[in-house]
């Protein structure tokens, strides 16, 4: 997945990585598995580390929802799969919604949203936050 896809994410921070050679989401999981790694990274790319989190985020998201649905769950305070997988459905159907129409964004469909929710509940952990 582009970076250049992502929404909800400052363009200097994209800027910034794609300077630095960084055009995918997964090039940045294999440079940012650790907090360590990632503190290294937003110092050499010359971003802030909570960016970089951010982008972790969405990309550890990625491997349960679409690109979009990973980046409102996100925004929505729902970092992780293995905590999407913790919250009621119903908890997060609402905060998807909310989200989405702050963001002024497409309803996501409540399907994706389960199926998201299920996928999360059988994945392993990806990343040391």
């Amino acid at each position: 997945m582009s970076i250049d896809q992502l929404r909800f994410v400052d363009q200097r921070v994209i800027k910034a990585l794609k300077a630095r050679g960084l055009h995918s989401l997964w090039e940045l999981v294999e440079l940012a598995i650790t907090a360590r790694d990632r503190r290294k990274l937003a110092r050499k790319v010359g971003v802030d580390e909570g960016e970089l989190l951010k982008l972790v985020r969405v990309a550890d998201m990625c491997r349960v929802a679409n690109l979009e649905l990973a980046e409102v769950l996100v925004e929505a305070g729902i970092h992780t799969p293995l905590e999407l997988g913790l919250r009621p459905l119903d908890y997060v159907r609402m905060m998807v919604a909310k989200k989405a129409s702050e963001l002024g964004v497409e309803q996501p469909r409540l399907e994706e949203v389960e199926e998201a929710w299920k996928k999360s509940k059988l994945l392993p952990p990806l990343f040391r936050y």
